[in-house]
């Protein structure tokens, strides 16, 4: 998709004129941010597959870590979709 873009561009004689650039937006995922995304949604299933180990007190190492790696996950998720 592109779409104009102008500036004002001082010319000779102090002149201002306006000139269209051309701006491209790319559409879709980069094969990084895929890779990324793919990689975070594996994280995001261990750490839902750790909380199966936490206890109700929540005083263990699975009660600590899953919603670390939970929260870590989504964050990637989020960077995956904004790489370029």
């Amino acid at each position: 998709m592109k779409s104009p873009k102008t500036s004002l561009v001082a010319g000779k004689k102090g002149k201002l004129s306006i000139k269209e650039k051309e701006v491209q937006f790319e559409e879709g995922l980069s094969k990084k941010g895929v890779k990324i995304i793919i990689f975070s949604v594996l994280l995001l299933a261990i750490g839902f597959l750790l909380l199966k180990f936490t206890n109700p007190e929540g005083d263990n190492w699975a009660s600590f870590l899953s919603p670390v790696i939970i929260i870590i996950s989504y964050i990637l998720i989020g960077i995956g979709i904004m790489v370029k």
